[in-house]
């Protein structure tokens, strides 16, 4: 097992004293606390037992713990005791109403198809709310991204890993490989963005998530990419967060009776004489609409633009890869 580092070690020793503090009514003395806590028995000498214990208590009072401190009758040091207001410290009861509750699983449930739902139901489990037992109002919803990337970018982050993958940048015909040290997942109009170090270009990139074709390949050992601590205001300036301002006149070929979804969306819709209606939407996101099209499977052909007929027949061809 690895040795535990300085920041582990300290944190470990914060909260043993947190628990020791809480055991006592009448308090606990310096010579108890370097008894009866591990960490502070290993120090050298008293000197750096008391200035390690100093950090301590200010650690603890910066955190907003109630420290309290008791001084004997006769104003010694070694009478001075410590204990932690425990009415102070503990939370009170979190009671939710009704629609407070539904409020908490909606969002829950949000995220329960996306690489986040085990973190939303451990949220609502620690809140004590039992999303089975919640009246819900008659509505559906889902935060569950349309990008295929998004689960590999999104591990890449929390792992903080290098990452390589193939990308069509904005009016590109063609993908190249870019390599990225990820900082950040933005979120902007419905799409997703990865800020980051761009190794190739040496410089910060952000990359729309729906234009990264193919698998996300990791680059780098867990916990090699360091973080800045500007990189949310990095990833606020670079302007390519912005909404993207290109779309696409699409024409499709519908299955009657099938897309109704992209039928409302439609500027206009020609019955075909092989069977299929001929539909045209106008003002399309090439790299969302991808998405949407794949749903419907063999009911919807896409005959152009050719950047967006390329890209349905690639993600099928990986789902049927997946399902091979």
């Amino acid at each position: 097992m690895a040795a535990a580092t300085g920041a582990q070690r300290r944190t470990e020793r914060l909260l043993n004293l947190v628990v020791y503090l809480l055991g006592t009514e009448r308090g606990v003395t310096r010579a108890e606390l370097r008894i009866g806590i591990e960490d502070y028995r290993g120090s050298p000498s008293d000197d750096a037992f008391e200035r390690k214990f100093e950090r301590d208590k200010q650690d603890l009072r910066d955190l907003g713990i109630p420290l309290i401190t008791h001084t004997g009758s006769n104003g010694f040091a070694d009478e001075i005791s410590y204990r932690i207001d425990r009415w102070g410290y503990q939370l009170p009861d979190v009671d939710f109403t009704t629609a407070e509750r539904a409020v908490l699983v909606i969002a829950a449930r949000a995220w329960e198809q996306a690489a986040l739902g085990s973190a939303a139901t451990g949220a609502l489990r620690k809140l004590g709310v039992a999303s089975d037992l919640v009246p819900l109002p008659p509505v559906m919803t889902s935060l569950a991204p349309t990008e295929a990337a998004f689960d590999s970018v999104y591990s890449a982050v929390r792992d903080r890993v290098s990452i390589s993958f193939d990308y069509v940048g904005s009016g590109a015909s063609e993908s190249q490989t870019r390599h990225l040290e990820p900082w950040v997942l933005v979120s902007r109009n419905g799409s997703w963005y990865i800020a980051g170090h761009d190794t190739d270009r040496q410089n910060p990139r952000v990359f729309r998530l729906s234009r990264m074709v193919g698998e996300v390949t990791r680059t780098s050992p867990h916990g090699s990419v360091i973080v800045p601590p500007s990189a949310l205001e990095r990833a606020a300036a670079i302007d390519l967060v912005r909404p993207d301002s290109e779309s696409v006149q699409v024409h499709l070929r519908v299955r009657p009776g099938r897309g109704h979804a992209l039928r409302r969306r439609a500027s206009s819709i020609t019955p075909a004489e092989n069977g299929w209606d001929a539909v045209v939407i106008d003002d399309a996101d090439p790299y969302r609409f991808v998405g949407e099209v794949t749903e419907y499977a063999a009911d919807v052909v896409v005959d152009a633009p050719a950047l967006v007929r390329h890209a349905v027949i690639e993600s099928l061809r990986a789902v049927q890869q997946v399902h091979a």
